[in-house]
């Protein structure tokens, strides 16, 4: 589907008056003059700006997701700043996720399933495997020295329930959380000035319009992890672990699916606004979530900044359920919250048809800003039973 087609779909499902402004807003676009400031407000003149774009050719998806690629790749630096007399080049090919213990435990032939995204939010579910060597949850995020000293007490030896392993474990969702809101801040930037060439200017007034939008989000994401990641690296430094509250949840089987991230919920389980409430000073608060293994079993490590009561309450309500309910919850978590998540190639080839629309469904729906029902969808699929939830 081209970018076209997928601006006219969305302007379909305009209400009548934002419909009504659009049209004004592209007349008045049509009739600026050359060395006015350009009516995308990008600060330069239109002559330097949108006056050509439209004649020069329409970006295909393969183009826009090949840049995409490229500006995630070409960001290498060590997300460890507050250490940073110690780092040590070369930036390092990082796991988010263990390798080790972790995705070789889930690995068929070298391999993990994984989600792909495309343009218009469609893909082939086909397409799914993963190297866990050169792909599986890589990141340039930290030098070689802090890849290996920050993360060795849970990279060297089994994982145990200890404040300072849950945080090695939730402090490299955080960093991967940042690095992603990073480069997305430079992906927005460039897509603001390429991603309507081609197109007229009614497309092109409507593209920009959200692009504004999506700008102004990513920067406060980014603004909101980058104060979380402060506060993590403020309990390091201080060795106050006390500053975070975690939960270890075991499983009594293998891993089946992993996952590492940072996850900011709207809403909690009722349905009733918890976040974003329409306070432009609101900072954004997360809980991570982290993929271990304990005595070769399944495990998950949740944990949140202590002074975050908001996402606090929030798992509170979540860990007061019944273990079934709370397998219900996270597994659904896994898909519906989060794109850096990994599963055995050989479960999803199990699973009936039905049942892998559904869950690439919830991978689809970014439901983090919306209400959303934890039913055992994926739980009964996966072969496993959560066994325990301990606060640490």
């Amino acid at each position: 589907m081209s970018i076209k087609s997928i601006l006219n779909e969305a302007i379909g499902k305009l209400e009548q008056s934002s419909h009504d402004r659009l049209v004004d807003c592209t007349l008045s676009a049509s009739i600026i003059s050359d060395h006015e400031q350009c009516w995308c407000s990008s600060g330069r003149l239109f002559i330097d700006c949108h006056k050509d774009r439209k004649l020069k050719r329409e970006l295909n998806e393969h183009e826009i997701r090949k840049k995409v690629s490229e500006i995630f790749d070409s960001k290498k630096y060590c997300c460890a700043q507050f250490d940073k007399e110690n780092c040590e080049l070369p930036i390092k090919r990082a796991h988010t996720i263990q390798k080790g213990n972790v995705l070789s435990s889930l690995a068929e032939n070298g391999h993990v399933g994984t989600f792909y995204r495309n343009l218009n939010g469609i893909e082939n579910t086909n397409r799914l495997k993963a190297g866990i060597e050169r792909k599986a949850s890589i990141f340039y995020g930290f030098c070689s020295f802090h890849d290996t000293e920050l993360f060795k007490c849970i990279e060297l030896n089994e994982f145990s329930k200890t404040k300072e392993n849950c945080w090695a474990s939730s402090y490299r969702a955080v960093c991967h959380e940042y690095y992603q809101k990073k480069a997305a801040i430079d992906v927005t930037h460039w897509q603001i000035k390429h991603l309507d060439s081609g197109l007229d200017v009614y497309h092109q007034v409507f593209l920009q319009e959200r692009l504004y939008i999506h700008q102004l989000n990513v920067e406060k994401g980014f603004s909101d992890i980058s104060i979380i990641k402060g506060a993590y690296e403020t309990i390091k430094k201080d060795s106050q672990y006390e500053g975070l509250v975690s939960y270890v949840i075991e499983y009594d089987a293998p891993l089946t699916i992993a996952v590492c991230a940072s996850i900011s919920p709207y809403f909690d389980l009722n349905g009733i606004k918890i976040q974003n409430t329409g306070n432009a000073n609101e900072s954004f608060q997360h809980f991570s979530l982290s993929t271990v293994t304990l005595n070769g079993k399944a495990a998950y490590v949740v944990s949140h900044l202590k002074q975050h009561d908001v996402i606090g309450k929030y798992l509170e309500e979540v860990f007061s359920m019944p273990l079934a309910n709370i397998n219900d919850w996270l597994t659904t978590c896994i898909f519906a919250y989060t794109e850096n998540n990994y599963f055995r190639l050989s479960w999803w080839g199990s699973l009936d048809e039905t049942t892998k629309t559904k869950i690439y469904g919830l991978f689809l729906s970014e439901n983090y800003t919306k209400t959303i029902n934890y039913d055992d969808l994926v739980s009964r699929s996966i072969p496993s039973d959560l066994v325990s939830v301990e606060r640490i």
